[in-house]
This record gives C-alpha cells, sequence and structure tokens, in this order.
C-alpha cells in the first residue's frame, strides 16, 4: 500500500463540524478554545513559541509540520529547531522550575520512512525561548515582552556538547550565543545565521 504525505490544507475558525452532510452546532474555533487556551501548559507554549519565532522572523509557512525533522525553516533555507521553557507551569508547584532545554541528537526520517543510522542535529540553528515571567497571577504567553530569546549555532552546540541531551541556561550563557528580546529576534538570527 502507498498512502503519501497528507498536505495541510489551511482550516477557517468559522467552519463547521458535520454529521451526514448537516452542519453541527459547534465550529473550528470551539476546538481550538477547548484544546489550546492553556497556553502555560508545555506542550501548547512549546507550539506557540515556534509560532512567535515564526512571526517575529518572517517566515512564510502557512502551516506547522508536527513530525519534521526541525521545526521551522526560513524562505533561505535556514533551518530552525525552537525549544521553550517557564519557571511557573500549569500545574501546582513549590518553586519554580529549573530551566533546560533539549538538545538531543536524533536519527533523521528519510524519504523512503525508515531512519537514518547516524543521530544528528537536524537544525542549523537552536532558538532558545525562556517565558521568564515569575508572578503567576500576571503571567500571560501572548504578552511578548515577558519572554526572552537565547540564540545559538548548532555548529556551537556540536562543538561543545557533541552527545549532550539537553542543557541549562547557565551553560548557554558560558557559549558563543545571542540574547535578546522579541523586538530584537529578528536582528539578532541575521547576525548569527551566516556562521550557522
Amino acid at each position: 500500500m502507498d498512502l503519501p504525505e497528507i498536505k495541510t490544507s489551511i482550516k477557517q475558525p468559522d467552519e463547521h463540524f458535520s454529521i451526514n452532510g448537516h452542519s453541527l452546532d459547534f465550529k473550528l474555533i470551539d476546538f481550538w478554545v477547548w484544546n489550546q487556551s492553556d497556553l502555560i501548559e508545555n506542550r501548547n507554549r512549546g507550539i506557540l513559541a515556534e509560532f512567535i519565532v515564526q512571526k517575529a522572523l518572517g517566515i512564510s509557512s502557512s502551516s506547522r509540520l508536527e513530525w519534521d525533522s526541525f521545526d521551522l525553516k526560513t524562505d533561505e533555507g535556514i533551518k530552525i529547531e525552537v525549544k521553550s521553557a517557564a519557571y511557573i507551569q500549569a500545574w501546582k508547584q513549590n518553586k519554580y522550575s529549573s530551566i533546560s532545554f533539549g538538545i538531543k541528537p536524533t536519527c533523521m526520517l528519510l524519504e523512503n520512512n525508515n531512519f537514518s543510522q547516524v543521530k544528528t542535529r537536524q537544525a542549523d540553528i537552536y532558538i532558545f525561548c525562556l517565558l521568564e515571567h515569575k508572578e503567576q497571577a500576571t503571567i500571560d504567553p501572548m504578552k511578548l515582552d515577558q519572554w526572552i530569546f537565547y540564540i545559538l549555532t548548532t555548529k556551537t552546540l556540536n562543538e561543545k556538547f557533541p552527545n549532550q541531551n539537553s542543557i541549562s541556561i547557565s551553560t548557554i550563557e558560558t557559549i558563543n550565543h545571542y540574547k535578546c528580546k522579541y523586538e530584537e529576534l529578528k536582528e539578532c538570527f541575521d547576525k548569527i545565521k551566516n556562521s550557522a
């Protein structure tokens, strides 16, 4: 059996669910609100971080591809891995979360649906997105001034930490990187991309 890749079609928020050709009284936006409203929760925050980076860099992709080898690709072909973390979580906490980001090398999915035998970091640049706000009552991931971003090349990670699975903020601070706010993200990315 040969089932080709399904190409994503852009959905509209006012599309109705239906049964037997008849529209029901709930729409796609209802699902999105039900499923995606908790932007602090780890999974949603990670996807939101990808969206924020995509917007900051002006990347023209129309939708997200869950299973790709990297998270974003610029129009000029630079592959980006986006990771997120936060001090405050959606669950009850006794203390702030320790901040670290995954940098584990992985096997690449090949065109024949097999995986490569060699593990590598498949992006050219990593962008670590930290929701650094520490006041639970006012935390809001949509307020982009509550985020800080760390940008570094995969080449730097491979030179310094070839087999490491995660990296802390304190370690990032010791190696070549850019640290910036949202409004500086594009400028810092443009500075580092040529060394990737």
